[in-house]
């Protein structure tokens, strides 16, 4: 029993390391992470789906344009008929009054009806509306884009520095483990001190510590990229590291907001207020419009359908041709109060053009200043991790020949993580500045390329 369990042990083990293997990791670079998630993105789906949707909001006004035609019919039974007073004169009882009763009590008409609009101004404003709707969504797909390929990069960016940032830890590890052993040996030779080892101890499992950490937060960041790109959570992905992106060389050109779509989404987007408000005034105008109408109608005293006048049925056609003419005078100022609501929502959209105006503006310029701040902090801090590596290296020389105690050694590695850290900061921030620049310029779609 004993032995098959084993067996069992070292089968599981085994199809475990088979599985491990199997699942490979898939290499991500930024741009294929980008064109996945324009493709597969939720968010990017959704904005094509409203183009869509506005194609078909088009057909619906220019419906209201073209006739239409219905086919109607019913049939009605009148188990008490309605009677009305009439004088006795009329059937040669001159002082009476005859109660008579109106209709059949059975009545069967069908016919085909026809309507159409000659003039009515709310209708063609709508089919404008609904023609700028459609480019308001077209601007608002790359929006959408601009917003997908911003997050993604952002969360890519975030992903590669904390596998930096692991990257320096596993290697400070690796160095202590290496002077912990040599300590260990100079402890049992009586040439160190036990107070050392246990620091040299406690350094080695704050690393271990960092690192169990950092590669927790990475597989969270992976977790968030893979939903921002639309992948499947199960898939193994590994992140590629970018060359540092630079700033583009026509940054001294003109900033120019005119051209950017969110600035376009909101001067669009006015564009339809503008037509709602010329709709509610459309409240006032005269409407014409034709209606015409063909049915065929039995009336008796039994169910009608497949009767004639032998079963006491009398069938008949008639039609008519109307031309409806409507002069609006007076809506208990409702109209009114449409059309102030709607000159408000014009006025207030303004207003939120102008502040984005200065909103995108000032996005420009901050992320310049950040774009350059970024680069000196970059050089200095490059320069920081020189110098560290070099205090590192003659500490742990200086202790090697007994010239240092261990809490430089220790003093010196932490400096060296925070100044490696530090760096890795300083680029993530350089990015993202450049993430910002690229926005405010409407050239985030440039990282496709």
């Amino acid at each position: 029993m004993i032995k098959y369990r084993k067996l069992l042990l070292l089968f599981g083990v085994l199809l475990t390391f088979l599985q491990a293997n199997a699942q490979k990791s898939k290499e991500l670079s930024l741009k294929e992470a980008l064109n996945y998630a324009l493709e597969y993105k939720a968010d990017a789906k959704k904005a094509a789906l409203d183009i869509s949707k506005s194609d078909y909001q088009i057909q619906e006004k220019w419906a209201e344009i073209l006739p239409n035609i219905a086919l109607d019919g019913n049939l009605i039974n009148n188990p008490i008929l309605q009677e009305t007073a009439l004088p006795g004169e009329i059937l040669g009882e001159p002082g009476t009054v005859v109660m008579a009763p109106l209709g059949q009590k059975w009545n069967a008409d069908g016919g085909i009806n026809l309507t159409q609009k000659l003039f009515d101004q709310s209708v063609f404003i709508g089919l404008k509306a609904a023609k700028s709707s459609r480019e308001f969504y077209q601007i608002n797909q790359q929006l959408t884009k601009e917003n997908v390929i911003e997050k993604v990069a952002s969360q890519y960016y975030h992903t590669l520095i904390l596998q930096a940032n692991l990257t320096t830890v596993d290697t400070t590890y690796q160095n202590t483990v290496k002077i912990q052993q040599i300590i260990i040996s100079q402890f049992e030779n009586g040439l160190a001190k036990g107070i050392d080892v246990k620091r040299i101890q406690v350094k080695v499992a704050n690393l271990q510590a960092q690192q169990q950490e950092l590669q927790n937060s990475i597989q969270i960041s992976k977790n968030t990229l893979k939903f921002l790109t639309g992948l499947p959570m199960e898939m193994m992905i590994t992140v590629t590291e970018e060359s540092s992106p630079r700033l583009p060389q026509n940054e001294k050109e003109a900033f120019d907001f005119s051209s950017l779509n969110a600035y376009q989404s909101l001067t669009k987007e006015k564009e339809l207020r503008n037509y709602a408000l010329q709709e509610s005034k459309a409240a006032n105008y005269p409407t014409l419009s034709l209606s015409a109408q063909y049915h065929y109608q039995g009336l008796g005293d039994t169910f009608p359908i497949g009767k004639d006048e032998t079963q006491q049925v009398y069938w008949t056609d008639y039609s008519s041709i109307t031309l409806n003419l409507h002069i609006p005078i007076f809506s208990g100022l409702k109209t009114r109060a449409k059309i102030r609501q709607a000159q408000l929502d014009v006025e207030t959209l303004q207003l939120d053009i102008e502040d984005k105006k200065l909103s995108l503006r000032a996005d420009f310029e901050n992320a310049k200043n950040q774009i350059r701040t970024s680069e000196i902090t970059i050089e200095n801090q490059q320069q920081n991790v020189v110098l560290a590596k070099e205090v590192v290296e003659d500490i742990q020389n200086n202790y090697t020949n007994g010239l240092a105690p261990l809490t430089d050694v220790l003093d010196a590695e932490t400096s060296l993580i925070e100044a490696q850290n530090n760096y890795n900061k300083a680029i993530l921030d350089y990015r993202l500045a450049l993430l910002d620049y690229l926005k405010s310029k409407g050239e985030l779609q440039t990282l496709l390329k």
